[in-house]
Formats: C-alpha cells, structure tokens, sequence
C-alpha cells in the first residue's frame, strides 16, 4: 500500500494542504516492449564497452613478438627463428595465426630457419584494402619475404585453409619452393564429394556470419567461444591467441576469408601437381569424416616424391596445437628438408 505524503503551499495568506502519492509522482515506465527495448540497448552499449576497454587491454599486454614488414603499404606481422637453407614458411588456416605455430616453430628451428606470419587483417597484420584471393595471397607473401630479406627455397608447410594458399604459391612462383608439408590441409572438392564434411562446413560457415557482431558485443570473449582453439600451446602463445579469438577484427576478417571459400577452391583446382618436389601430408586420426582419408591420399599424390602420416588422437586443430601431435609435424617437416638436400 501507499502511503501519501503532504506538503503544505501559502497562498493568498492562508495554508493550503495537498497531498500527492508516490505512486504518481512520475510518468509511468512505459510498456513492456519499450522496456525491452531499453533493457537491449542498455546491454549493448555494455557490450561495446566492455569489448573496447578489452581490445584496448589486450594491445598493451601482447605487443608483436615478431616485426612489422611493410608490403605494398600493408604492415604484415613475422616471426623469425632458426637459421639455414631451406627456410620452412608456415600458413595458419581459417582463423589462425603465427601464435599458433608455436610449437612446430620452435622445433623446426633447432634444424633450420622458420619463419610464421599472419595474413592482412589477422593477428598482428594490419588489413589490406585489395579482394582476398589466394593468388593476392602468394603474392603479398613473397613479397612479406623478400623485403624481410628472407630468400628461397621455401619449404611450405600449410594447415587446413593454408594448404590452398601454399599450393597456389608453389603454382605462381615454383622455382621459389624446395619442398611442401600439407597439415590436414583443405581439398578444394571436399564439400562436393563428402555430405559429411559439406554439413560440417555449413553450419560452420553459418556460424561464422553472426561472429563478428557477437565479438564486437563482448559475447565471443565472455563464453571463451573459441578457448578450444588455443588449447595446449604454450602459455604465452594460447594467451595470444585467444586475445586475437576475440578480437572483432581478426574475426571478421576470418568470416571475409570463409565468405571467398568457392572463389578459393577454384584458383587451387587449375593449379598443376607438384612433379618430383618432397612433399609430405600429414593427417588428423581422430573425428575423421566420411570421405577425408580418400581425400586426403589425393593430396599425397600430388608429388612423386611423398609421405602419407595419420597422427593417432590427433584432431584438426591439436594436430598444431598439442606438442605431442606437432612433434608429428615437425618429423614430417625434417624429412621433406632432407629430401630435398638428398636431390640436390
């Protein structure tokens, strides 16, 4: 119940009594759909806030470990370790980046110089203004390379989407690359051929669409949504990456890499084999779908000169970011070295 108060006015020489209740002092607050409205706007901005002061946090906390090369106009982020002929160059696949090699980096360095980097707009790199290609790819590689005054031969060792970017820079620039580690690496058919794999990319390509949205309202960095992915790298490193996990730009530019996937695929399909170059493929043994053994074998046959290893309990992504897994990656990436010294 409420209860009136009273509040006594002068007027004309004489005391007036009113009295209001509290109840009615304000205007109401409005429906419920305005208050809904209120409530999501409210949030909101709270999200926007939150995920700014975050971003702005995690800069400060996780400055580049590597240096900033300027390509065309685009600064590109570059790890470096290890010294020696070849030099083995790692491509992160669709949402990854340099932190994530961390493992394979370091191993590979104790027998040769190894070089990680991150595409236009992911990790450390700024963005680029030109179409995402895989042809546009290569090109701002090499040149991330030469003016880094890292010279070839390369060994190419890419994961999952990184294996359509390697193998389109192997095409344009051949006489460039020494030898090529494909790391449960993408087939430009696998959609086309395997109902399995065509439902699993889907729905997460789906999924990928709303992701910059949910990223920019904090969401993507309060559910820890890709925590999974940083899983099992050292520490330094899983706290970079899930930085970047969160980040709105690293994520949107992830959606804009999956949004070209078809384009993609159809520069690899009209490349050539790689002849007699040392090639190795290395695979997941665990949550394998129907149809990926098969085509992960065509890949293995695109040298003459190749090794076909399935990492047992290895998945898509511990097969790069548990060591016990990598270890596998790094063997692989010793034997295409030697392969190559072996021919020359």
């Amino acid at each position: 119940m409420t209860t009136p108060s009273k509040f006594t006015l002068q007027n004309d020489g004489s005391d007036q009594v009113y009295e209001y209740r509290h109840d009615h002092c304000f205007p109401p607050c409005g429906t419920g759909k305005s208050r809904l409205t209120a409530a999501i706007l409210c949030l909101t901005g709270v999200g926007l806030l939150y995920q700014s002061i975050a971003t702005a946090r995690d800069r400060l906390k996780h400055p580049p470990p590597g240096k900033l090369v300027d390509v065309d106009g685009c600064r590109l982020h570059l790890q470096s370790a290890g010294s020696g002929s070849p030099t083995v160059v790692l491509e992160a696949g669709l949402g990854g980046m340099s932190s994530a090699w961390a493992w394979i980096q370091s191993e590979t360095a104790e027998f040769s110089h190894v070089v990680s980097y991150d595409r236009a707009g992911l990790g450390w790199s700024e963005t680029a203004a030109t179409p995402k290609t895989a042809a546009q790819s290569a090109l701002r590689l090499r040149t991330l390379l030469r003016n880094a005054n890292t010279s070839p031969p390369y060994i190419l060792v890419g994961h999952s989407m990184g294996g359509f970017f390697i193998r389109v820079f192997a095409e344009l620039f051949p006489k460039d690359v020494a030898g090529m580690v494909l790391v449960d690496a993408s087939h430009p058919d696998q959609h086309c051929r395997s109902s399995a794999i065509e439902t699993h990319m889907s729905s997460g390509f789906r999924m990928l669409k709303s992701v910059p949205l949910l990223a920019g309202l904090g969401y993507i960095r309060l559910s820890g949504f890709f925590g999974s992915w940083a899983e099992g790298l050292p520490e330094k490193q899983a706290a970079e990456a899930e930085a970047f996990l969160s980040s709105y730009r690293h994520l949107k530019t992830t959606r804009d890499e999956s949004l070209v996937w078809d384009s993609v695929c159809a520069e690899v399909r009209s490349t050539r084999g790689l002849d007699d170059i040392p090639l190795a493929v290395v695979t997941a043994g665990k949550d394998v779908l129907p149809g990926q053994p098969e085509l992960q074998g065509e890949l293995a046959a695109l040298s003459s000169s190749s090794l076909h290893l399935a990492v047992k309990g290895a998945d898509h992504v511990t097969l790069i970011t548990h060591r016990q897994h990598a270890l596998s990656v790094v063997k692989a990436i010793h034997h295409v070295i030697r392969a190559w010294k072996v021919g020359q």
